[in-house]
């Protein structure tokens, strides 16, 4: 009798039916067959409204001419390819692993822009490239970036640390003029060279993936993590936290005090900073801090005894079947009781959701916390345990050992993409769209899926770079022809001498350590955001800094981007002092017959990988490119 109402009334009863409903009453009745038929663009606009897959206020700003024109969009459509994605994140549909060979080897971190198709990449051995993931192909690069750089990238602004304390910002060529650019903390020479040599490099008609020189700017002192979100650039020092607006190049404000002790002790040793508009995060050895922007108010912390009890242990037995061409395998959530007081960990990365509403939290024993709505949790309009799910990926936590490896949120699909010595997974985070698409999943609410194939623990502790967007996971991993040799031995190591050192540089000797793996506290977390050098180190626990450069390699440069091998790296060793490589041209018996020579001087790790350290950051020795998974 719906179909017998008038037209308005019956679509807006439909905008309330999932999509599964609309095929399912288009099949059953002619007359609801017709309704929606005749009306298909408002009905599908309403269903995508409905599953999130696009927000009311994105439509109205459309609408206002805001942004770009989606009149013409064709939404049934647009609603049957978001459906498709959301199953294939599930299981339900299938996925497809690449991976890019143009982004060459040695890949440290990553950013990706799936709407102009690119993925920007920094290498362990120094510089930057920019490689289209459609084609594999390298747009442009530039060897001015220190080797074991980290970057942040958000509307088209790259930043990234120098040896020097200060952030380069690099902004996308086709966005601006020379004139535009802001008169405090222009860049200096170096970047101009640099961008210059880039473009006759790589010239272009388009210039897509070119970027040029936006600022330089200087911290007010030595800082140890940073973070962007546009248009904010989060750096934090040992007891003070710095926010920059990065189009203006302006310092707008300071949160000082970050490590004043409360009833819960101090923040302790700094792994990894998170900002929006209105809150800046801060994770600790000890607490996980929130701040408030425009004042620098401590409004929440969290200590990892004040953690709820009750965890949903992820386990690999699912009886759920997935799609026979997923590399997503469903998993089994079980409710388990755990006592807090055993989980000797720390908070190790936090996201905040495209909301800003949400916050996913990741501590090194494997526990990821979903706080939904955490704003209540500041407000006091709820507890901890009314709020938060905690996911558990860690099967043993009687004997606890940190096996985290990254975390990543996605853009704004309530996703995370976690990282673990255990696996690669995704958890689908959001209820509401759970119960409208695919299979709805019983309690809590959330589905997680473990990613086949990427599961060898020796590789998974050397992913450094972990990254999600609606479509695609984006991550470090070992070339195929290494992927599939779990009992390979150990990787010859090759020392490279040090470049001379440049005048007004602090020379960072490399130090062969015992390595303990990724299984101690102490141990270096690729997941972690970076964590810049200094020389004093003010915090009681002794912060993890950001990677040195193991040589000054200024006048001779890194190895080219464009190259896929490293086949020079090995020139001139002499063996003494220097950096280490991997020879990927030594065959298992020699490397057997190396790793037997050099067993008195080098000790490798539990998994058989060697690491370095400098300045108390553990640095892997791997040969890494970037895998993507579509699905």
């Amino acid at each position: 009798m719906l179909h017998e109402l008038p037209t308005e009334i019956a679509l807006y009863i439909a905008s309330y039916l999932p999509l599964q409903s609309l095929r399912n009453v288009s099949l059953v009745s002619r007359e609801w067959h017709g309704l929606i038929t005749d009306n298909v663009q408002a009905v599908y606009r309403n269903a995508a409204i409905l599953h999130r897959f696009v927000l009311l206020v994105d439509l109205q700003a459309d609408s206002s001419g805001q942004k770009p024109d989606r009149k013409k969009r064709d939404w049934s459509q647009f609603c049957q390819r978001r459906l498709q994605i959301e199953r294939g994140w599930r299981g339900k549909a299938p996925s497809v692993a690449r991976e890019l060979n143009a982004t060459g080897k040695f890949v440290h971190r990553m950013k990706v822009d799936e709407k102009e198709k690119f993925v920007i990449t920094t290498r362990h051995t120094g510089g930057l490239s920019v490689t289209d993931y459609n084609t594999d192909r390298v747009l442009w690069a530039t060897t001015h970036v220190d080797d074991y750089a980290h970057c942040e990238y958000d509307h088209g602004y790259i930043i990234f640390n120098r040896h020097d304390n200060n952030k380069e910002v690099w902004r996308y060529a086709r966005d601006f003029r020379d004139s535009e650019m802001p008169e405090d903390f222009k860049p200096d020479e170096s970047m101009f060279k640099a961008s210059q040599e880039a473009a006759q490099r790589f010239a272009s008609p388009t210039n897509r993936g070119h970027f040029r020189p936006w600022a330089l700017l200087q911290m007010p002192e030595v800082t140890r993590a940073f973070r962007l979100s546009y248009p904010t650039l989060l750096s934090a020092g040992a007891n003070n936290a710095y926010l920059w607006d990065v189009p203006t190049s302006r310092l707008v404000e300071t949160i000082g005090n970050i490590q004043a002790p409360n009833q819960g002790g101090t923040l302790g040793r700094l792994n990894y900073v998170e900002v929006n508009d209105q809150y800046a995060f801060f994770c600790g050895s000890i607490q996980l801090r929130v701040f408030a922007r425009g004042g620098g108010a401590l409004v929440y912390h969290l200590g990892m005894k004040d953690l709820p009890c009750t965890y949903w242990d992820v386990l690999p037995d699912s009886d759920d079947v997935p799609c026979a061409s997923s590399l997503f395998q469903p998993q089994l959530l079980h409710e388990a009781y755990h006592v807090s007081s055993t989980c000797q960990s720390n908070f190790v990365a936090a996201h905040v959701s495209s909301s800003g509403k949400d916050i996913g939290v990741l501590t090194a024993s494997g526990i990821f916390i979903w706080m939904p709505g955490f704003e209540r949790l500041i407000h006091r309009e709820a507890t901890l345990n009314d709020t938060a799910i905690l996911l558990n990926f860690n099967h043993s936590l009687d004997n606890v050992r940190d096996i985290s490896v990254y975390l990543a949120l996605g853009e704004s699909n309530e996703k995370a993409a976690i990282a673990t010595r255990k696996g690669l997974f995704i958890v689908s985070l959001d209820p509401e769209i759970s119960k409208l698409t695919a299979e709805a999943p019983p309690r809590p609410g959330l589905s997680v899926c473990r990613i086949a194939k990427y599961d060898h623990s020796r590789h998974l502790s050397f992913i450094s770079c972990l990254q999600m967007t609606h479509t695609g996971l984006f991550f470090n991993w070992y070339p195929s022809s290494e992927q599939n040799r779990p009992s390979q031995p150990a990787r010859r190591m090759v020392m490279i001498p040090p470049q001379p050192q440049q005048a007004n540089q602090i020379h960072v000797p490399v130090q062969l350590v015992p390595a303990q793996g990724v299984e101690g506290q102490s141990d270096f977390l690729p997941g972690l955001e970076p964590i810049e050098s200094s020389d004093d180190d003010e915090l009681g626990e002794g912060a993890v800094s950001d990677p040195p450069s193991p040589t000054i390699a200024e006048q001779a440069g890194p190895p080219s981007l464009v190259e896929t091998h490293e086949e020079d790296e090995d020139e001139g060793n002499d063996g003494e002092g220097g950096d280490l490589v991997v020879d990927e041209d030594v065959d298992d018996f020699e490397m057997e017959e190396v790793e037997d020579e050099m067993i008195d001087d080098f000790q490798f790790g539990g998994d058989g990988f060697m690491q370095v350290i400098v300045n108390d950051w553990f640095l892997p020795i791997n040969s890494s490119m970037v895998h993507c998974i579509h699905v």
